[in-house]
């Protein structure tokens, strides 16, 4: 299976110096799932969650599970995701969504407390890695 591309977009469109086109997520060698990170930002480029890291950690989950779907997987087949907090108080209110949304799937975790993110507004990101399971 060659790579399928998922959600392609234009990092310019978000204004923060960043150039050239990515993909949301990358399908390959058939069941594999790489996951650009995923932010208080929906796949539509609104930001959501200004000021609540558990809001910004809710919408991050909502477009793994989403893009995992338009992988042709589920939320279920994700394995390790890494998440970064920019506070390490922040920690509580990320981990409650996390577990509300990924219930279940048992995957490996690493939490990582960062100085700073792509944007000051952003105060989460969860980097998601899956195997599909056929």
């Amino acid at each position: 299976m060659p790579k399928q591309f998922i959600r392609k977009f234009d990092a310019s469109t978000y204004k923060h110096g960043a150039r050239g086109i990515y993909s949301m997520a990358i399908r390959t060698r058939g069941d594999y799932v790489f996951l650009r990170g995923q932010t208080g930002f929906d796949l539509d480029g609104n930001f959501v969650g200004k000021g609540d890291p558990g809001a910004q950690a809710e919408q991050a989950s909502r477009n793994i599970k989403q893009l995992m779907e338009e992988a042709g997987g589920s939320i279920k087949d994700v394995c390790k995701l890494t998440v970064y907090v920019t506070d390490v108080s922040y920690r509580p209110a990320v981990y409650r969504m996390i577990e509300k949304h990924f219930e279940g799937v048992h995957h490996c975790s690493t939490g990582v407390v960062v100085q700073g993110l792509a944007l000051p507004e952003l105060m989460v990101e969860i980097d998601a890695f899956a195997v599909i399971d056929r």
